[in-house]
């Protein structure tokens, strides 16, 4: 027994000091972002993190990779520019501890094919260059210009191009970046943002004379904050502040932006922007805290990475001051904060993904597939594969998956191709089927109200069904004659069970057409469709639309009972009751090409509820035409009012049934 004992202990305290196994997670959630339904969604990492160097620095506020992978680095504390292998390794320190190779406070670095590193020493004032091997080679002060006297020079940012012409970003300046050529001389300036005018200041411009315009403060175009430059010579700048609009462009020779103001998501608080070998943009922004990459057209895809200022773990920055890309797609950051520069490495999963998406923006579709394979493979929720791998079926010709794909993945335009191709191959095969269906279609159309007529006349129907059938008849002659349909509504009564059947049909109607709209035309899921919602959505306004015209139209000394306004503002609908089914019949059969069809029968639809509304309005309460417009307007005015009303109230509501229910819970946890 003691034996027996003794080898348990011994296996429980085995058991105990054994190592553990460990998990290494991620401190950030990569996501991205789904263009077709515009949300963002989490994703496994396309970038982790590698490593994090910083035994030489106290300020690191810019870096620049050379054409060999070499790592430079600006560090405004130490005064220096380090310069790092591949692998982080300190290799080079750049800038004399005195004498005209003496740096103070640089900002900003960038480094040539050649290795001729150009330093924006912010305080000497200066640009500093120095040859490959870190001697000092010359400087750039302030060029000499009329249009500079008032200028400070005071850069932090530079690029140069291959003829040797510099563009800096300077301290604070809104008049765009300074060029100058290789000799110093002052070429102009470049780029210069738009000032962004705002309601206030139009209004000031049109009110205030020019002595008190004199005295406002101007409205100045945000200063650059920084630059960069892609292999074929587009000058990348990048600005903080506002909505995105604009926080990113790209400047040819002639300052023209490519992305001609585009809005940028996760780009409002924007440090930094590089472009890798195959055109992907990278920016890292300070308001979200995130590196986000986005394609060739500005179009973001993927965002990760997290900031926090107490955490010193890999991957989580504290305050971003510049990225890069080297030649292995490897992302560099500078970190002001931890005084570190951080290294994400792509994963296999963000390779294939990001092959794909160079292959597929270049039209190589066929060469593409493998990689949509292997990231179909890791994720099936990644709707970007479903796009790429449902082009490869369309120029596959295996248009039947292509659907598919292009479903899942709510390309609507893919879709519509994929769609024409399998109804053009149906109609050659089907053709003559497609035509007596057209036919039959005709001969029903034809003669249905016939059969129907006749019918009702061998089949003599009970009196109160007599006044139901002949209420709904009214409701196609309302539509076609509305001024004498409506008058002749009104010295009607009609049955609150004919009321209450056109308005199920109405609601059944829009039930159908929500669940059986062709993807074309209303690409959603349907399993996640909110049916109450939507009817809400459609009934409300009807409700609130009698109640107000009545309310309205009484007060104008209209006619008009309050069973009058119902039954004609009921009537009202037969447009959406008759225009509904051939719009969804449409839309199941055309493509996106064909929608100006189904765009023009829709827009019909709603011209004819608003007449066949106003017509209501002028008959029941015998108003003239221009006194109709004024009270339809008043009207409108006052469902606004009503739904403005009913905010209000439902939020006070909320707010009390939550104190309430916050005081039940706090009084039961210390019962």
């Amino acid at each position: 027994m003691k034996r027996l004992l003794a080898f348990v202990l011994l296996a429980a305290t085995a058991l105990l000091v054994a190592p553990q196994s460990t998990h290494a997670r991620i401190p950030y959630q990569t996501t991205y972002f789904d263009s077709n339904r515009s949300l963002w969604m989490g994703i496994q990492a396309v970038y982790k993190p590698f490593g994090a160097y910083g035994d030489h620095f106290d300020e690191p506020v810019d870096l620049h990779i050379g054409a060999d992978d070499k790592v430079y680095v600006a560090d405004k504390g130490n005064s220096h520019i380090f310069v790092m292998n591949n692998d982080g390794t300190l290799i080079q320190t750049i800038g004399d501890e005195e004498g005209a190779g003496h740096l103070d406070s640089p900002e900003g670095v960038f480094v040539t094919p050649d290795g001729t590193v150009y330093v924006a020493d912010s305080g000497n004032q200066r640009i500093a260059v120095f040859s490959a091997d870190g001697s000092f080679v010359r400087e750039y002060k302030k060029p000499t210009s009329n249009l500079l006297q008032s200028e400070h020079f005071v850069p932090i940012k530079l690029v140069v191009d291959r003829r040797g012409v510099m563009y800096v970003a300077m301290n604070a300046s809104y008049q765009g970046l300074l060029r100058m050529n290789k000799d110093g001389e002052f070429m102009g300036f470049f780029g210069a943002n738009k000032a962004q005018q705002t309601l206030l200041n139009w209004l000031k411009k049109a009110v205030l004379n020019k002595e008190q315009l004199a005295k406002e403060n101007p409205s100045l175009p945000k200063p650059i904050v920084n630059i960069s430059m892609d292999q074929e010579g587009f000058i990348y700048t990048a600005t903080a502040g506002g909505f995105g609009s604009a926080a990113i462009r790209k400047l040819n020779a002639g300052g023209v932006d490519s992305y001609k103001g585009k809005l940028f998501q996760h780009s409002q608080g924007i440090v930094d922007v590089a472009i890798d070998q195959n055109g992907f943009l990278y920016n890292v922004d300070l308001d979200f805290g995130r590196i986000n990459i986005f394609d060739r057209n500005g179009t973001v895809l993927f965002a990760f990475g997290f900031t926090d200022n107490n955490t010193q773990q890999y991957g989580v920055m504290g305050f971003p001051t510049s990225i890069g890309i080297d030649s292995k797609s490897n992302i560099w950051v500078s970190d002001s904060r931890t005084k570190t520069v951080h290294k994400f490495v792509r994963s296999d999963f963000g390779n294939d993904v990001m092959n794909a998406i160079v292959l597929y923006g270049e039209g190589k579709y066929a060469d593409s597939k493998p990689y949509w394979e292997r990231v179909y493979a890791r994720n099936e929720m990644f709707t970007g594969t479903y796009q790429g791998l449902g082009k490869v079926y369309l120029e596959e010709k295996d248009n039947a998956q292509a659907l598919s794909f292009m479903k899942e993945a709510y390309d609507t335009k893919g879709y519509s191709k994929a769609f024409w191709e399998i109804r053009l191959e149906w109609l050659q095969n089907h053709f003559i089927i497609f035509v007596m269906v057209l036919i039959a279609i005709g001969l029903i159309i034809k003669f249905l109200p016939w059969g129907i007529k006749k019918l009702l006349s061998r089949w003599s129907l009970p009196s109160v069904f007599k006044r139901l059938v002949a209420d709904l008849r009214n409701l196609g002659y309302v539509m076609i004659h509305p001024y004498h349909g409506f008058y002749k509504l009104k010295e009607a009564r009609v049955s609150l069970w004919s009321i209450l059947l056109i308005l199920a049909a109405v609601i059944g109607m829009k039930i159908i057409t929500v669940y059986t709209t062709g993807f074309l035309f209303y690409p959603v899921d349907l399993s996640q469709i909110n049916l109450l919602r939507i009817l809400g959505q459609f009934v409300l306004p009807w409700i609130t639309w009698i109640i107000a015209n009545y309310l309205v139209c009484s007060i104008k000394d209209g006619e008009g009972k309050f069973r009058e306004v119902i039954q004609g503002s009921t009537y009202a609908l037969a447009p959406f009751l008759f225009f509904s089914p051939p719009i969804i019949i449409l839309s199941n059969i055309l493509t996106l090409d064909e929608s100006v069809l189904i765009r023009s029968l829709t827009t019909v639809m709603y011209i004819w509820m608003a007449v066949m509304f106003m017509v209501m309005t002028q008959v029941i309460h015998n108003f003239d035409f221009l006194e109709s417009l004024k009270n339809i307007a008043i009207t409108l005015f006052a469902i606004a009012t009503i739904w403005l009303f009913g905010f209000l109230v439902f939020g006070l509501s909320y707010n009390l049934y939550d104190f309430f229910y916050q005081l039940y819970k706090e009084v039961n946890f210390y019962r």
